[in-house]
């Protein structure tokens, strides 16, 4: 069973139609976050339109969020694709990483 799809909502941070925001189980900075869909699918380009704009819309509100509490200097958003591409959970999931510096 995928571990994304077992996860209970008291970890949700924040969530909408299609996606939910947990914090990421081993973080390389403050803040480290997962964005998951709701929906049990691999990997972005099976994501309908109507989830990449709900995608969007979370990653804006996230960012909000992260801002507010960490005041971090930038981000990275990092979505890995396959194997070879390093994905190691296979449900899609985008990592937004706070940064700071």
């Amino acid at each position: 069973m995928c571990v994304f799809c077992q996860l209970e909502d008291h970890v949700k941070l924040m969530e909408n139609e299609h996606f939910f925001m947990i914090r990421d189980q081993r973080p390389v900075s403050r803040g480290h976050s997962l964005i998951i869909s709701r929906r049990h699918v691999e990997n972005f380009f099976e994501l309908s339109e109507s989830e990449v704009i709900c995608l969007h819309q979370l990653c804006q509100e996230a960012k909000a969020m992260l801002d507010d509490k960490y005041c971090p200097s930038g981000y990275n958003l990092a979505i890995n694709h396959g194997r070879s591409a390093g994905q190691t959970v296979f449900h899609f999931h985008l990592h937004l990483i706070p940064r700071y510096g």
